[in-house]
């Protein structure tokens, strides 16, 4: 993958970021979320080999849910959510953590495409899919710290197809906080790049619009 990235580039990582934390969120308090939001992050864990960062995701209209909220939580404190923020905290200390332990990161990776070939060997539905990469992130993810503590409805967390489908956005976010550290990117850039990552947050729906 080109080793140059831009300000654009962080920010649709962040997206990534940002709309794995979101989707968490909403499974959590309402059992629902924007599924083809979703789907996209899933997806995004099969590009072991992308050529820049935008074939990680697809497009900024692909992960245009968690440039919003990208958007919001910096810009607009009165309406920033103290749960998307711990998620999304969580979700980049994670992904720095997979930078130093190179034995989960590889047992992560020969995981994700093993089950790549049987889902396309054998094809699977939405829920056997869900279920399958919600397993590989108990395995690997979930037993690293600091641990993710979701917080939402009973009914919810504890209906099986839901907490399926929160680890998997779980795991698509500390993909993308990975990639985020990849490619250079810091936590602090968050505070001193803050002003050029939104004006590239929002330059990119602006170009999907």
């Amino acid at each position: 993958m080109n080793r140059t990235y831009t300000d654009k580039d962080h920010a649709l990582i962040l997206g990534g970021v940002f709309q794995a934390a979101r989707i968490t969120f909403e499974l959590a308090r309402y059992g629902r979320t924007d599924e083809n939001a979703l789907e996209t992050s899933i997806d995004s864990l099969f590009q072991s080999r992308p050529e820049n960062v935008t074939a990680v995701f697809g497009s900024a209209r692909d992960v245009s849910l968690g440039l919003r909220h990208f958007i919001t939580q910096l810009e607009s404190p009165a309406d920033r959510n103290p749960e998307l923020t711990r998620y999304s905290i969580r979700l980049l200390q994670l992904g720095r953590k997979l930078i130093t332990d190179r034995n989960t990161l590889d047992a992560l990776g020969r995981d994700l495409e093993d089950f790549q070939s049987r889902m396309q060997a054998f094809g699977f539905e939405n829920s056997t899919r869900h279920t399958q990469l919600a397993g590989i992130y108990q395995n690997h993810i979930s037993k690293l710290s600091p641990r993710i503590m979701v917080q939402g409805e009973p009914e919810h967390l504890n209906t099986p197809d839901v907490a399926a489908r929160i680890r998997c956005a779980l795991l698509a976010g500390v993909r993308a906080a990975h990639l985020w550290y990849q490619c250079g990117g810091k936590r602090w850039h968050l505070l001193i790049r803050q002003k050029r990552l939104l004006a590239a947050a929002h330059e990119l729906l602006e170009e999907e619009t």
